[in-house]
């Protein structure tokens, strides 16, 4: 419970960035939004972080592909088989989400 505060206390507070960018942990974030650290080889932890990013594009109005890109990310994310460890397919999870996050302020 306290990783959902802390996610959405990251997503609303304001600094000089521009949006958001979910990153696995050990990694470097690809843009100039402020970087929110994923433990990408906690399953739960990584879903739900998916379906958190994907509230946060609807309650900011994002909408449009990008919205839709998130949401079927974090659907995906949910139907893959548990055996299969998200470490080395995190990326194009995160990225179908950060592009909508990239304009949450």
């Amino acid at each position: 419970m306290n990783r959902y505060i802390l996610l959405i206390f990251l997503f609303f507070s304001t600094n000089s960035f521009a949006g958001v960018e979910l990153v696995c942990k050990g990694r470097q974030p690809q843009s100039n939004n402020r970087p929110v650290y994923v433990n990408c080889s906690d399953r739960k932890e990584f879903v739900e972080t998916l379906g958190a990013a994907w509230r946060t594009l609807r309650k900011n109005y994002i909408g449009g592909i990008t919205e839709d890109l998130c949401w079927e990310a974090y659907n995906d994310a949910k139907d893959i088989h548990p055996s299969i460890s998200f470490n080395n397919i995190s990326d194009s999870f995160l990225m179908r989400c950060n592009m909508g996050l990239a304009y949450v302020k």
